[in-house]
């Protein structure tokens, strides 16, 4: 039997690591393939912190709801106050999910500048194969 108060697979890390997982694919989903812009590279990010942020309180929702009776109708009682409660623990969150979306935010945009970058080589060279 395992205590619900305890750190483990289930209610801490696959968790978390999913969250962890959202936030690695969800900028690369929203601007897709094809990108060139690094203001929808921007908006991307601050879209996926937005939904982590949100799908945070969820997933804390749904982790107190497993080791305490009544959240939910505590919820449905005070939902304002609730709301602001589990996004203030779904913020603490984001001390792991925040480096993962600035590296990813970092990754996306060197591969953004190399791609535009072979787009300059490419549009110089066919220009003086014309010429």
């Amino acid at each position: 039997m395992s205590n619900a108060l305890t750190l483990d697979l289930w209610n801490s890390i696959l968790p978390l690591a999913g969250l962890c997982a959202l936030v690695a694919w969800l900028p690369g989903w929203l601007v897709g393939r094809g990108n060139l812009s690094q203001r929808a590279l921007a908006r991307a990010v601050g879209v996926t912190a937005v939904v982590a942020l949100v799908v945070g309180a969820g997933l804390a929702a749904g982790l107190y709801a497993a080791i305490n009776e009544g959240v939910w109708a505590g919820v449905l009682a005070a939902p304002l106050e609730r709301a602001g409660f589990f996004l203030g623990r779904s913020a603490l969150f984001a001390l792991l999910w925040g480096p993962v979306l600035g590296f990813v935010w970092l990754v996306k945009a060197q591969e953004l500048n190399r791609r535009l970058g072979m787009r300059m080589v490419d549009v110089t060279t066919q220009g003086e194969l014309d010429s």
